[in-house]
């Protein structure tokens, strides 16, 4: 396959993981999470949410992985030229950017799917409590964080 093709292709392939990412976490944000809590009691909603987040959780990882390999090919194919940008230093401040934005989100997404989801969940099942409201603050926090920085990592891609 020709260098272009191969670039192109890894580029988009690189672009729909980050998409379905991100595309995920304003699903989850914006759409399940608000409508589970009004919808639903919490042991049910809980219940909802450790669902979705397990089949999720999948896909998040596949995408972390998809990202991180595709990210690697492209950055070395385009150091492998003689110039990816009339201003290689401009490039490298911008990937270095944008792997320091992708290695805290793939922090938070560790957090969120192994620690605070099941305790979550677990918290729940034993009907509303202080102690629920405040679990499900993080979590909120944390998607909408996480959400944040993926916003940011498109930004960059955009730039690049």
């Amino acid at each position: 396959m020709e260098n272009s093709a191969l670039s192109v292709l890894l580029g988009w392939i690189h672009l729909i993981a980050t998409v379905a990412w991100i595309g995920g976490m304003f699903t989850n944000f914006f759409i399940y999470m608000p409508a589970m809590g009004k919808a639903l009691d919490p042991p049910a909603a809980g219940k909802l949410m450790g669902a979705v987040m397990k089949r999720f959780r999948v896909m998040v990882y596949v995408s972390i992985a998809v990202f991180l390999v595709t990210g690697i090919l492209m950055g070395s194919m385009h150091l492998g030229t003689g110039d990816p940008f009339s201003d290689k230093d401009q490039w490298i401040i911008f990937m270095i950017l944008k792997v320091s934005v992708f290695v805290v989100m793939v922090i938070l997404a560790i957090v969120a799917f192994e620690v605070l989801a099941p305790r979550v969940a677990r918290i729940a099942a034993g009907g509303p409590s202080p102690q629920l409201a405040r679990a499900q603050k993080s979590q909120k926090s944390l998607a909408l964080i996480g959400f944040l920085m993926g916003l940011l990592i498109l930004a960059i891609t955009a730039a690049l």
